[in-house]
């Protein structure tokens, strides 16, 4: 049964110490990352590795991140969520300081795989743990300030990894990244044990493991909303410079500027308006300003096009991501937050992850014209599609409840 948020005029205290903690704590740890997330290929190289090994060598920690995902709910559900993050944080701090002791291609990839698992466990205990101190009535508004962690992130992160290394090199990256994320562990002591809640009345003792306990099947479709989401990210990051290029654009780096400000402006209001009117208020919007951000990019012939593409796409999946979070934390149960928290991602990874290949064959077959708005219209009906039938399945299923 669904869980329903206080009344709309409500204002629980959101500005507690713990989830400010928790605040802090995901941007220290998300900027130590992407710090080195777009060095790792160019250190390959210097390495020795061919171009294509050290590309799988970046991408390597996505793909350990997504195969962890379901361990990583259930865990944060059944577990301690602050010893969790505490030994993750530790361990993909270990791992980047491994980064600058990398004397070989497989020293590094091995550190790689092991940043990738810890990363997974970090980032759904994170969320999970901050979701304990949100009052159930601000938990939109709540996960949207928590997800302005990555995007503090991806702002500072790269920018500040690239100077560092162009001035002190590779090993002054990575020891950097490091001393940040061993300072989130340390500020992690400061954040109170929150008690798991008992097992519901008639559960046995010692209960297996079931399907839903690493996957939360309830919101599978909006898990491929997500990677309908995420399929932008995918192809914006991979095709986008290559698109300026091809058509003589300057500047199309400006995209990532524009969507990084507009995010730190929408979630925090987007939070609210989820909270208050619910989640189809932002879905329906979402669907629509996507695709035109989509749109805009196929048919671009300068920046400006580019620069509009990413505001709209700052209002669509800058709002919906984090309102598909709330929503199936409030859903499933704050006690479930974890496997909620991890599925979610799961969607996010599948769609960085896919549609890069896929687009390859779109482009290679036609241009980037129709990729981008063929995914416009794909993200438009399938997404609509999916969100829809999902919302007509939940209203099935209470209604069997109720009787």
């Amino acid at each position: 049964m669904t869980k329903r948020a206080g009344p709309a005029g409500a204002r629980e205290p959101l500005w507690n110490r713990p989830f400010i903690l928790v605040l802090a704590i995901s941007v220290f740890t998300c900027t130590a990352s992407q710090m080195v997330t777009p060095l790792i290929s160019k250190f390959a190289l210097s390495l020795g590795a061919p171009l294509t090994l050290a590309a799988t060598i970046s991408s390597f920690m996505s793909l350990a991140a997504l195969f962890c995902r379901p361990v990583s709910g259930i865990l944060s559900d059944r577990m301690n969520r602050k010893r969790i993050m505490i030994v993750s944080t530790a361990i993909v701090a270990l791992s980047m300081a491994c980064y600058a002791f990398s004397e070989n291609i497989a020293m590094l990839f091995g550190a790689r795989v092991v940043h990738g698992i810890a990363f997974s466990f970090m980032g759904v205990s994170n969320m999970a743990l901050g979701s304990d101190f949100v009052p159930e009535s601000r938990m939109g508004e709540g996960l949207g300030y928590l997800g302005l962690g990555n995007i503090l992130a991806y702002a500072i992160g790269p920018s500040l990894g690239l100077e560092v290394s162009a001035s002190y090199g590779y090993p002054a990256v990575f020891t950097l990244a490091a001393l940040l994320a061993f300072i989130s562990v340390a500020a992690m002591f400061l954040i109170p044990d929150v008690p798991r809640p008992a097992p519901a009345e008639g559960a046995a003792a010692g209960k297996r493991f079931s399907l839903n306990d690493f996957f939360a099947k309830d919101i599978t479709l909006y898990v491929v909303v997500l990677i309908l989401f995420t399929c932008g990210n995918g192809l914006m990051n991979t095709y986008l410079a290559i698109l300026g290029e091809e058509r003589g654009i300057p500047n199309v780096g400006l995209y990532f500027t524009a969507y990084s400000l507009a995010v730190l402006l929408v979630r925090p209001v987007a939070g609210k308006i989820n909270d208050r009117f619910g989640l189809s208020a932002i879905m329906i919007p979402a669907f629509v300003l996507g695709c035109g951000g989509m749109l805009l990019v196929a048919g671009a012939k300068s920046v400006y096009p580019i620069v509009l593409a990413g505001v709209l796409k700052a209002l669509s999946q800058g709002a919906a991501q984090p309102a598909i979070q709330a929503y199936s934390i409030r859903y499933l149960g704050k006690e479930n937050a974890g496997v909620a928290t991890s599925t979610c991602y799961i969607g996010q990874d599948l769609g960085n992850s896919i549609a890069p290949i896929a687009g390859s064959f779109v482009v290679s077959s036609f241009s980037f014209g129709a990729l981008y708005a063929g995914y416009a219209v794909l993200l438009l009906a399938g997404g609509t599609g999916c969100y829809a039938l999902q919302r007509l399945l939940e209203r099935k299923k209470a209604g069997r409840v109720g009787k």
